[in-house]
């Protein structure tokens, strides 16, 4: 009975701690619910984990989904290591897999939503203008083009037109201006992408623009 009565309370504590290990921590992806492993807080997945269901996926979550850096194997084989919001593939990444004649074949890139949007997370970006120079608007008006055209106009009065181009990055074969009433038109052809430019103007201004993807390229740009 005195033995009895020592090993009780051991034998509570010994149960007590068993039911806290046991917590379940909830992967919300139906395709990864199965088996967890890894950081928990207030019962979801968060932290680094492992996570394995249909698919499988190992790296960070954050309230139950992979959030972060991470690597997701779907149930046929093929899996994409890259970054993670909220359960959706998002920002660069790359997505391996097999293709059609039995090779492997990787996809580089960035990602929005699961969705492929391109090797460049922007096809352009303004990178910097000067003072006067009071907008630049870029559009791709042909994904198979390889020439920028440019169109310089002055709100003040006068015209404004591009007199210098300095190459950064990249190359062009050739480019023209032509002087119009109230505007000019430069046509930069044969571009390799991606290309990295700084504009000189007339008017002194510059700014300096980088086109990532291969295209045609419509550029408005206004100077005060």
């Amino acid at each position: 009975m005195k033995q009895l009565k020592y090993l009780l309370p051991f034998c509570i504590i010994i149960f007590v701690n068993v039911k806290t290990f046991a917590q379940e921590c909830m992967v919300v992806p139906e395709a990864l619910k199965g088996k967890y492993e890894g950081g928990c807080d207030k019962g979801k997945a968060n932290g680094k984990g492992k996570a394995y269901g249909y698919d499988s996926y190992e790296g960070e979550f954050k309230n139950g989904y992979p959030d972060g850096a991470g690597a997701y194997t779907w149930k046929d084989g093929h899996y994409f290591i890259g970054n993670y919001k909220k359960g959706y593939m998002e920002g660069m990444g790359e997505m391996f897999y097999e293709s059609y004649n039995g090779l492997d074949s990787i996809i580089k890139g960035f990602w929005k939503k699961n969705v492929y949007v391109g090797l460049y997370e922007k096809p352009y970006e303004i990178i910097a203008m000067s003072g006067r120079v009071s907008k630049i608007n870029c559009r791709i008006a042909d994904k198979k083009g390889v020439d920028i055209n440019v169109n310089v106009t002055r709100t003040t009065g006068g015209v404004a037109s591009i007199i210098d181009i300095i190459i950064v990055q990249g190359t062009f074969y050739k480019h023209n201006t032509q002087i119009m009433t109230n505007m000019s038109y430069t046509r930069i052809q044969e571009v390799t992408f991606p290309l990295k430019v700084i504009f000189t103007f007339s008017t002194g201004e510059t700014s300096e623009i980088i086109f990532n993807e291969k295209a045609q390229y419509d550029v408005d740009i206004q100077i005060i």
